[in-house]
This record gives C-alpha cells, structure tokens and sequence, in this order.
C-alpha cells in the first residue's frame, strides 16, 4: 500500500485560515510542576511504534516551524497578535489554554517563526465525518485544507523547516462515539495530504515530526491502528524520499498522569480531577492543575509536554 502511495505525488489542494506567529519572548510558566517520566525511545525501522528521532537536526536548526492540528495547539495565537487568528485571547480566559502551547514553546526553544495552522476540533478529513454535525462545523480547518492553505499562500525553504503535525485525538474521539471499527482511511488521508506536502513545490517538505496523543492516556486496538498506520508510513516515507522523521508519544505523560505510575503527585500537580476553568470562574492554583477547559491542557502541562518532545528528538536519535 506504501510504496504506491509514495510513488504517486499528485498534489491536492486550496482554502483559508492562516496565522503567523514569533514565538520569541513567550513566557514558560511551570512553577513546581516537572516531567515526572522519560521517553521511550525505538527506531522506526523495528516498525513499533515509540518516540524515534531519524534525521531531524536539533531544534536551534530551524528558522520556521509550521504545527497542522486542533485547538490544543492553537489557543495562544491572538496573545501574539496575529491579524487572521479569529480566536479570543486565550491568556485573558477566552481560548484553549492560559498561556503559550506546546508547539509554541518548541519554537521559542528554537528561536524559529512559528507558522499555527491548528483551529478547534481539527480532524484529518472532515469528508470521512459526514454525519458529525459538530465536525463538518469545523470544514475548512481540517488538516486537508490547512495544508492546502500553505500551499498556496507560503513559500518555505524545506532544509529550514519543521512541519510538526498533532493529530489523532479528534478523530478517536469521533470514531469511539460512533462505533466506528477502523481508522485506517484516516490514517491514509493524512499520508496522502501529507505527500502533497511534499511534492509541492511550495514547500517540498522534508522535516516531518508526528506527536501522538490520540487516547489521553487510555489506549485501544482501534486508536494503535492509526498509531501504527503513522508511524509506518514515517519509516518508509523516510527509507524511500529520504524524510527526516520524528514520531513521540505523549501517552506517557497523560497515562503517567491519570492512570498509572508513577501519578499526578510526582509531577507536582495537586489537582487532576477537573478543569481549572468552570463556568465563568478559575481555580486558585492552575499552576499545579493538570487542565484548563475541556480537552485542553493548562499552561503548565503544555511546558511539560514541551519538554517532553524536546527530551525525546534529544535522546532518542536513530539511524533507521
């Protein structure tokens, strides 16, 4: 199925939602919290799925980074006074999260130009939802048609620029709520945007890093059949166009967390029960509370998940 797919370079795409972010200058609030578990390291060529880091230069390499996915990764956006974000100021309140994202602290690490493509309730492909009302709300900020949006609105020098893609969890969710047996066309659609990526000559990508949460800690046959689809692909993408591919797993963060050892103390959280934000109100401590809204993460968590890739692309550096 791969190489077939790897072969044909079709491109696709073209739409809207753009937003242009300088991650220079974010402010990192973590206070006691700390990484509490380590990453676990695999190569993409045993064809297991675990944080791999196969070509991708250190972070301080690269001058733009450019994140695809849901709203978890694009709260912070209007605090950096990007003109086409259309979300409320999510330091004040009004978004996802209290303070600057995952993603954007990977591009202050990097001292790169942060390109967000992500807007709430992204999933790969809106059309394989047709009958999600809440989805097909969100058509035209699915992965689809924010690539398709790079592609025609940014000229980007492939050898300086991450692609950083965070998705999985929408589509689960999805996908768990319907019954749904299979995520395998998912999976595709992604490859196959993702492919024209790389064949357009916009972007030629070729620094790819995937970040895997799709469970929030839980995990299931159906969910490992997209993990797995993903991480395949990674490998032969980078054994047959020469991709520098990276692929982590925050699993181990939320299941070492919520679920299991080593527990929410050890990472200096003293509430993981509910969401920091309730109604018009927020907790006292959301410096040591685990989440902010409904799916999204408090700024503190987002500093651990940060450091958690960073952690990973360090030390778990493959050949194959």
């Amino acid at each position: 199925m791969f190489p077939q797919l790897f072969n044909s370079r079709t491109a696709l795409i073209s739409v809207s939602c753009a937003a242009l972010a300088a991650a220079a200058g974010i402010p990192q609030t973590r206070g006691a919290v700390q990484l509490a578990v380590n990453p676990q390291c695999g190569t993409l060529a045993a064809g297991v799925p675990a944080d791999v880091n196969v070509g991708l230069a250190p972070l301080s390499s690269y001058k733009t980074i450019v994140a695809f996915g849901g709203e978890s990764i694009s709260g912070y956006r209007a605090r950096l006074h990007c003109a086409e974000s259309t979300l409320a100021d999510s330091y004040t309140g009004g978004g996802a999260t209290n303070g600057p994202t995952w993603v954007e602290l990977l591009a202050r690490s990097a001292n790169a130009q942060l390109i967000n493509y992500a807007a709430t309730g992204s999933v790969v492909d809106t059309t394989l939802w047709p009958h999600a009302p809440a989805i097909q709300a969100a058509s035209g900020q699915d992965y689809v048609n924010q690539a398709r949006t790079l592609e025609s609105t940014k000229t980007l020098d492939p050898a300086s620029t991450l692609y950083v893609m965070f998705y999985g969890i929408e589509d689960y969710a999805e996908a768990v709520a319907t019954g749904s047996t299979d995520m395998s066309n998912i999976a595709g659609s992604w490859l196959y945007t993702t492919l024209g990526l790389e064949g357009s000559g916009s972007t030629l990508m070729r620094n790819i890093l995937f970040v895997d949460n799709y469970g929030l800690g839980k995990t299931s046959a159906l969910g490992d059949t997209f993990k797995q689809y993903v991480f395949t692909a990674l490998g032969t993408g980078h054994r047959l166009n020469g991709w520098n591919a990276g692929f982590v797993s925050l699993n181990r963060v939320w299941a070492g967390v919520l679920y299991g050892a080593p527990g929410y103390k050890a990472f200096g959280y003293t509430d993981v029960s509910g969401n920091c934000v309730q109604g018009n109100a927020t907790c006292a401590d959301p410096a040591h509370t685990f989440m902010w809204s409904a799916g999204n993460p408090t700024a503190a968590t987002h500093a651990i998940m940060a450091e958690y890739v960073e952690k990973a692309l360090t030390q778990c550096v493959s050949q194959t």
